[in-house]
């Protein structure tokens, strides 16, 4: 069964072909809020928010052939950690899990610790650049970035144009790349 079939049965009321929609959706959708928000449990909110919403808006979802249901979704997820951020702006967490480094060879030049130290400077400021980029710029970088998708899909999840979406990420990159000369000497290090 295509998604489309799978959509038009939950759309009728078959509840366990909207949890097929929930399993084959859930792990992006807490990425993506993951992403935004920094915070498991808050990523968790804002992925059950999300199908419920999408759940009680079921019904109003139309098949396109520009749009399909993960879109969709996505859309949802993304207007709920935006939604989310606001609404809980006084919170913020930007803790790094030392569970999220990667493992550290002691043959690069660096002492273990060192090296998980010089990571984890270079995440926290990257979390706290990517926290005041203005909301749609900071999207499209974690669409593009953390969430490995196309120009094209996340022009179609944002309904925007591919050039709008190029623009922001240019001007997302522009400001990570000014916010992290600081910490790249300038012949070592060069943002592409």
């Amino acid at each position: 069964m295509n998604e489309t079939e799978i959509v038009q049965m939950a759309q009728q009321g078959d509840t366990s072909a909207f949890r097929q929609l929930f399993e084959e959706n859930k792990r992006r959708v807490f990425t993506l809020a993951f992403q935004y928000t920094k915070n498991k449990e808050d990523a968790e909110d804002i992925l059950q928010e999300t199908f419920i919403k999408a759940f009680h808006s079921l019904n109003k979802f139309k098949a396109q052939d520009d749009t399909n249901f993960s879109s969709w979704l996505y859309r949802i997820g993304i207007n709920a950690s935006i939604d989310h951020l606001r609404k809980n702006k006084m919170k913020k967490d930007n803790y790094i899990d030392s569970d999220q480094l990667p493992s550290i060879s002691s043959d690069d030049g660096f002492s273990q610790p060192e090296h998980a130290i010089r990571i984890k400077e270079i995440r926290t400021k990257l979390d706290l650049t990517l926290s005041q980029l203005p909301k749609g710029q900071r999207m499209v970088f974690i669409l593009r970035h953390y969430q490995q998708l196309s120009v094209k899909e996340i022009a179609d999840t944002m309904k925007c144009s591919e050039g709008s979406v190029k623009k922001q990420l240019f001007r997302a990159f522009q400001m990570i790349k000014k916010r992290f000369k600081s910490l790249f000497p300038e012949d070592n290090y060069e943002m592409q």
